[in-house]
């Protein structure tokens, strides 16, 4: 095991993603968009130098990677690993609540999950064993299926679809966002920047719907790693005053069409909301659903 530095390892762990989907054919592991994004977000705070240590990459005797481990102060901790080397995931899970203990400032208990994927046995029966309980579905892991064909666009009258010009732009985007998305209160220009320099980034994937008053009123980004061309739409959100109007519906199969004119490989929503206008929207545009799991332990 060795720390992350996201300046030198970000290629590496970027072709280990690629690798493992080409090896399982899921989306067990995060794509590398979403690797990319813990530091490249928009919303929240900027992105310390420390949080590199949340990250550890684990490697086997032939210096390849096996595994990437991450562990954040909230107790949100993740396993994404090689098929190869699945029975080592003892000790990845051993070595989280090691690394999350040794975060804490005081004896007060923590709670620490995992994400998982309903139906991975191997992994719930080891999270079980260390005293882990399933708390049911909190989000879902969406794909869309191959060769989709994208029906017609229809917006209600006063309604377009454009490219967001995140510099010009920014504090609308900021709203409509905010609206949907609180922890979006703390974007900002220089944060807005960072995000449109990520390598995942591609202008005109980046749509918002404009009302009749020059508004924004909903919102859906393509993000696109420019290596595998696996892809994902992230964020999607409507402001309320909009909604029951079927504009997300819109933008999103908008930014899908976009997204296959760059050759997307695959198009997915992983960590989709499991809320029941998240769930009727994703449905109804075709995404094969997938649940994912909140096991929880306090420690």
């Amino acid at each position: 095991m060795h720390a992350f530095h996201r300046q030198d390892d970000f290629n590496q762990i970027r072709d280990f993603l690629i690798n493992t989907y080409k090896l399982t054919n899921t989306f067990q592991n995060w794509i590398p968009s979403m690797f990319e994004n813990m530091w490249r977000g928009p919303g929240g705070t900027e992105y310390q130098d420390e949080e590199d240590e949340y990250v550890r990459i684990w490697k086997n005797n032939a210096d390849e990677i096996a595994a990437v481990t991450i562990c954040k102060p909230s107790g949100d901790c993740r396993i994404f690993i090689h098929p190869d080397f699945r029975d080592h995931e003892e000790i990845l899970v051993e070595s989280l609540e090691k690394q999350r203990t040794d975060m804490k400032a005081d004896d007060t208990p923590i709670k620490m999950y995992f994400v998982v994927e309903a139906g991975d046995t191997l992994r719930e029966n080891l999270l079980t064993r260390h005293g882990y309980e399933n708390k049911g579905v909190c989000e879902h892991n969406r794909v869309l299926p191959e060769y989709y064909e994208v029906s017609t666009i229809t917006l209600p009258k006063g309604y377009k679809i454009r490219q967001a010009v995140v510099e010009q732009d920014f504090e609308q985007y900021r709203a409509v966002q905010v609206s949907v998305f609180p922890h979006c209160s703390n974007m900002t220009r220089n944060l807005l920047k960072i995000y449109s320099e990520a390598e995942f980034y591609v202008p005109e994937l980046d749509l918002v719907v404009v009302a009749s008053d020059g508004t924004f009123a909903a919102f859906a980004t393509g993000r696109i790693d420019p290596i595998s061309k696996l892809a994902e739409v992230e964020p999607v959100g409507v402001h309320p005053d909009h909604r029951r109007k079927g504009l997300a519906k819109a933008v999103v199969l908008e930014c899908i069409r976009r997204l296959q004119k760059h050759n997307a490989k695959a198009i997915v929503i992983l960590g989709a909301a499991s809320t029941e206008r998240a769930t009727n929207l994703y449905d109804s545009l075709g995404f094969n659903r997938t649940n994912m799991n909140a096991w929880v332990k306090e420690i």
